[in-house]
């Protein structure tokens, strides 16, 4: 038992939610209506039987052609052995219908009994039913403001970030005027343009003076250890066209290893941008002539040109 339409409840209020303390009494009035339902069945068959009984005696009349004395007297002693049974059946019937009354009552005050325990489920239904929607429609309000709140406070906060946009682009374009500005000074772009020029042409020199160290060796990198762009077009071309001799050279590299090798220092010094220096010997010779300034130099500001 669940109070919730026990098994022993017809279908007939299957559905219907039933407190657990009427189980019992509801279970009580459907076994005294079945009860009833039984009686009244043997009362039916009962009065069938004293039908059938009354059509035998016309029958009999009607086939003998007696009158109503004779007919009497020839059903006295039928009569007379069915009034014993008469009696019984009259006073169990008096005692049916004095305890089909004595349930009619009960079943009405049961009945009366549901349907107020009915109405106040309902009652409680329709209070719970009512609190719940008041309390929804609290958390509603409460839900739309606080959203209304985090609303604001996004607006707030994209209109803060729209302003350090606003201040950083600001900022950002004062810094590319103050660089406008700053590269315009003729004075200070021409002094960037001579050092530049200065620190490359050490670094020629430095190659002409230090021929034993490779062309990759970090060495030959800026001051400011920044490769500049032309540096990086001689070291490939370099790695290229050394590459191209040793796929040339792979089949003939044990003839003419010395003339290939004088060849190629030759070719090193060129493109170096001339030949090392040399110290003035005893045969009188006077100082040797400078080779010319490196492409480099002129092609990283030195020419003086912006841009």
């Amino acid at each position: 038992m669940n109070g919730l339409n026990g098994g022993n409840v017809p279908a007939m209020v299957t559905g219907y939610p039933t407190p657990a303390g009427y189980q019992a009494e509801l279970a009580y009035i459907y076994n005294m209506v079945e009860v009833l339902s039984q009686q009244l069945a043997e009362n039916k068959r009962a009065l069938e039987d004293v039908v059938a009984s009354v059509g035998r005696v016309r029958s009999r009349a009607r086939i003998q052609s007696l009158g109503n004395e004779d007919l009497l007297t020839s059903a006295a002693d039928e009569l007379g052995s069915q009034e014993a049974n008469m009696d019984t059946t009259i006073s169990l019937l008096t005692e049916l219908f004095e305890r089909a009354k004595f349930s009619r009552d009960e079943y009405r005050n049961l009945s009366a009994q549901y349907a107020s325990v009915i109405a106040a489920m309902l009652k409680q239904f329709h209070d719970y039913k009512q609190k719940h929607m008041a309390d929804v429609a609290a958390w509603h309000r409460s839900y739309r403001a606080q959203l209304a709140e985090e609303r604001a406070e996004n607006t707030r906060l994209r209109e803060q970030i729209w302003e350090m946009q606003a201040h950083a682009g600001k900022a950002n374009e004062n810094l590319r005027q103050f660089r406008t500005k700053y590269d315009e000074d003729r004075a200070r772009w021409e002094k960037r343009v001579d050092t530049k020029a200065m620190r490359q042409e050490l670094r020629f020199w430095k190659r002409m003076a230090m021929p034993e160290l490779p062309d990759d060796d970090p060495y030959w990198s800026d001051d400011d250890d920044l490769v500049d762009h032309m540096e990086k077009l001689r070291l490939h071309e370099l790695e290229r066209k050394a590459a191209e001799e040793a796929l040339a050279g792979v089949g003939g590299m044990d003839q003419g290893m010395e003339g290939l090798g004088h060849d190629a220092s030759q070719s090193m010094q060129l493109q170096m941008g001339g030949v090392p220096m040399q110290r003035e010997d005893s045969s009188g010779m006077g100082i040797p002539v400078l080779p010319p300034r490196p492409s480099s130099a002129a092609s990283t500001g030195s020419s003086g040109q912006q841009g």
